[in-house]
């Protein structure tokens, strides 16, 4: 049976205190689905932070007559957060889906973060940062990466591999999209090559991915106005590095949101906010951003879980 694996996240974020916050408000037929990978101590802080009951045994944390399945982590590798993330990979590579709670870059080695981690780890650079929220849908080409260094490193190839594996990845999760919206490097999409002539390599890489995709793929648009090209909520915007556009996004659906790693063997959810050390232990945490990315992660279980059904019937027929 298919699951959705969690990590721990940050022993000393606001991870754990708003998965059991949106946990209370699931149904326990989709708790049924989830599993938490967490360190005992770290989870019993934060149960007492919350003042409500619970009990806790080495299987299963029962809290408001609902029950989550859990493993207890006891040898610390490098950090709790490392240690639960690479445990609930381990089960998630092998039949299901990856949920991440929250962390900070200093609990990776070499200060990498889950993003980075993943391309080392899988050897893979074109992983797709997407990010989806109540009313919108932005990809991004690259993420982490300096301003300097963007010139050089958004070619047509890069451009063009990393939307299309990330494409081809949303159309295998059957996710809706509609019409697709890339944004252009520089301002006013280089205004056909008087600020710069990197924008053409965004227009060659869009009439290669026409090739491959039956979709109204459109562009290079201004990235300061291309979100008003939006018509509907399953539109895709894809923008080519991080701020121009998380800025649109957060600005518009806050913390409520899911960032969703595109192009690994498995799926990859978290909520779309960070560890918020200042709130630890004070029971003050908004956990819609959790509970949102939560439901979407087992509104995907239930399709990939039906469309393996499916498959499974059409070779016994």
């Amino acid at each position: 049976m298919k699951k959705v694996y969690i990590s721990q996240g940050h022993e000393s974020g606001i991870g754990l205190e708003v998965l059991i916050k949106s946990i209370v408000l699931l149904s326990p037929a989709e708790i049924e689905k989830l599993h938490l990978f967490t360190f005992k101590d770290s989870l019993i802080k934060t149960l007492k932070s919350l003042n409500i009951p619970f009990n806790l045994n080495e299987r299963r944390l029962k809290i408001a007559n609902k029950h989550l399945a859990l493993s207890f982590l006891n040898e610390v590798d490098f950090s709790e957060s490392f240690t639960s993330l690479t445990s609930a990979m381990k089960h998630a590579e092998a039949n299901g889906i990856l949920f991440t709670l929250p962390t900070s870059k200093d609990q990776f080695p070499q200060g990498a973060g889950h993003t980075e981690y993943f391309r080392k780890k899988y050897k893979s650079l074109n992983l797709g940062m997407f990010f989806s929220g109540p009313n919108s849908q932005v990809l991004l080409v690259t993420d982490h990466i300096a301003v300097k260094e963007l010139s050089k490193t958004l070619t047509t190839t890069r451009i063009t591999d990393t939307i299309k594996k990330s494409l081809n990845t949303l159309i295998e999760w059957n996710w809706p999209i509609k019409d697709i919206f890339i944004a252009g490097l520089n301002p006013h999409a280089g205004e056909d090559g008087l600020i710069g002539d990197e924008d053409h390599r965004v227009k060659e890489s869009i009439h290669n991915l026409k090739k491959h995709f039956h979709k109204n793929i459109t562009g290079p648009f201004s990235g300061d106005t291309m979100y008003n090209l939006k018509g509907h909520k399953d539109d895709l915007l894809i923008y080519l590095f991080h701020d121009q556009g998380l800025g649109v996004f957060k600005s518009l659906e806050g913390f409520i949101g899911s960032n969703i790693t595109l192009g690994l063997s498995f799926p990859r959810f978290s909520p779309d906010h960070g560890t918020s050390f200042s709130l630890f232990e004070k029971n003050k945490a908004d956990y819609r951003g959790c509970h949102f990315s939560l439901k979407q992660a087992l509104t995907l279980l239930k399709r990939l879980e039906h469309g393996q059904d499916s498959s499974n019937q059409s070779k016994g027929s």
